[in-house]
């Protein structure tokens, strides 16, 4: 009894496997950088560079810097996001189960740690069992004391 005690009041001081102090927070976007497109540009294949991207002349150069991304990868970046929502709503449901376990584990403690009612202590239901044998003890003498007396012919 006392080991379990010891285990939930570590347990309660350490907090294993409670992360509500660690906040799940999207990042915030990058400052736009200078230069950077203001807009995203699909870019086809056999296609011409768009006109937005591209100056008119005759060494036609960049107007803004941007990425051209696969669409493989962009994709798989769509779905690693769903993914991370995702884990981040499991991880906030595991977490409340964790916190309600907690709570009965407290719960439990307190229950446990209060003290037995005096009738249901040790010591008193000792002492109870030694009045009740007492008490047998002296009526079974008494009875054969007294069968005793009657069958002898003590009372004549």
């Amino acid at each position: 009894m006392i080991r379990v005690t010891v285990f939930f009041l570590a347990l309660l001081i350490s907090k294993p496997a409670l992360g509500s102090d660690v906040p799940i927070t999207r990042p915030e976007a990058p400052k736009a950088s200078a230069g950077q497109c203001g807009k995203n540009i699909a870019l086809t294949k056999g296609k011409s560079v768009p006109l937005i991207l591209a100056s008119t002349g005759p060494r036609p150069a960049l107007t803004c810097s941007a990425v051209a991304v696969p669409l493989s990868d962009y994709a798989d970046l769509l779905a690693t996001e769903q993914w991370a929502d995702a884990v981040a709503a499991r991880y906030k449901l595991d977490t409340t189960l964790l916190e309600t376990e907690l709570d009965w584990y407290k719960k439990q403690l307190e229950e446990e740690s209060k003290p037995p009612p005096f009738l249901e202590r040790p010591g008193t239901q000792r002492w109870f069992g030694r009045l009740e044998t007492l008490v047998t003890v002296g009526v079974v003498a008494a009875g054969l004391g007294a069968a005793y007396q009657y069958g002898s012919g003590g009372f004549r």
